[in-house]
């Protein structure tokens, strides 16, 4: 009886040491291998994470579980793409230290305005504590200096190239018409058309009248109210408006419930902007679409040249390829 109940517990422990290296064989299974790394269904779930956090408590719907299940596709085919990084991250020596990312994360605080408080609750939005971010922020540092060693040196953007974008984005640069506009607001015991008409008759300039009868804005600078969209004036200020020269005056007209006489002190249309003001903008624009070109041609080459397989055909990209 002894020796059967030795039996029993020995054959109870074995099933049980079956059942949890089963789990654990589930839980660790190998979806991709990538050269000499692999990635498990542990690394995926650790992943998706943040969203399965979300979601937790949430009865899905099928579209809402069809959905899950191309993010969950994706989330492995970033993992593929972050182990093919870290590959040729440790194949040319690149280090990122603790102290480069000191340095970024106090450069996002100081931009964002954050004290620590603040800016742990900025990363708890994306479900991360701190020492997460840190992992996710060396990762991206060291994807950056891999694109500035394998990129940047071959990127060169000519004089000739950001002529040739300014001018093939000339309507980009082109301003709308504006006006610089001068106003007299006049009091109710002033008439708008003598006021006009002794402005007209040569008695006094425009800003003679304003400082001598305006009770409105910028007495100081003759009436002035500055540089204003003219598709931005109400139909009324575009009609007094209409046909004038610079300096001359406008019909009377009622503004905030007094009359009042508008004169154009410039009228600018279709400006383009200088090249010279927005350059720097144009050299930074090229610069960034001549990296991602030639960061997307190394890196498929990468992946021609990796040996890929997926353990699971359901885990495949649509095309069969790692994205």
């Amino acid at each position: 009886m002894v020796k059967f109940f030795s039996l029993l517990i020995g054959a109870m422990l074995m099933i049980s040491t079956a059942q949890a290296w089963a789990a654990e064989t589930v839980i660790n299974r190998i979806l991709v291998k990538i050269n000499d790394n692999i990635i498990t269904e542990y690394d995926l779930d650790e992943e998706m994470s943040p969203i399965f956090d979300k979601l937790k408590g949430r009865q899905l719907s099928a579209a809402e579980k069809q959905q899950l299940g191309r993010i969950r596709k994706q989330a492995l085919n970033n993992l593929v793409n972050q182990v093919l990084v870290d590959q040729e991250v440790a194949r040319y020596g690149i280090n990122v230290t603790d102290e480069d990312i000191d340095k970024e994360i106090k450069r996002v605080m100081e931009a964002q305005k954050l004290d620590d408080a603040g800016f742990e609750a900025l990363v708890a939005k994306d479900g991360l504590t701190v020492d997460d971010f840190r992992v996710k922020l060396k990762k991206l540092l060291e994807k950056q200096e891999l694109i500035g060693y394998m990129v940047n040196k071959k990127v060169l953007v000519t004089d000739t190239e950001i002529q040739e974008e300014y001018t093939a984005r000339k309507d980009d640069y082109t301003l709308d018409k504006m006006v610089e506009l001068a106003i007299i607001l006049l009091p109710s015991d002033i008439s708008a058309v003598e006021v006009k008409e002794r402005i007209n008759d040569d008695e006094l300039t425009f800003a003679e009248a304003v400082a001598k009868y305006s009770v409105g804005p910028g007495k100081e600078s003759g009436g002035s109210i500055g540089e204003l969209g003219y598709a931005d004036l109400a139909e009324d200020w575009k009609n007094a408006l209409k046909g004038l020269k610079p300096g001359a005056v406008s019909e009377p007209l009622t503004i905030q419930g007094k009359e009042a006489l508008l004169s154009p002190v410039n009228i600018s249309k279709d400006r383009l902007v200088p090249l010279e003001e927005v350059r720097d903008g144009i050299y930074q624009e090229l610069m960034q679409k001549k990296r991602d070109t030639i960061f997307t041609e190394y890196f498929d080459k990468l992946k021609q040249s990796s040996v890929i397989v997926y353990m699971d055909d359901s885990a495949k990209p649509d095309n069969g390829v790692a994205q």
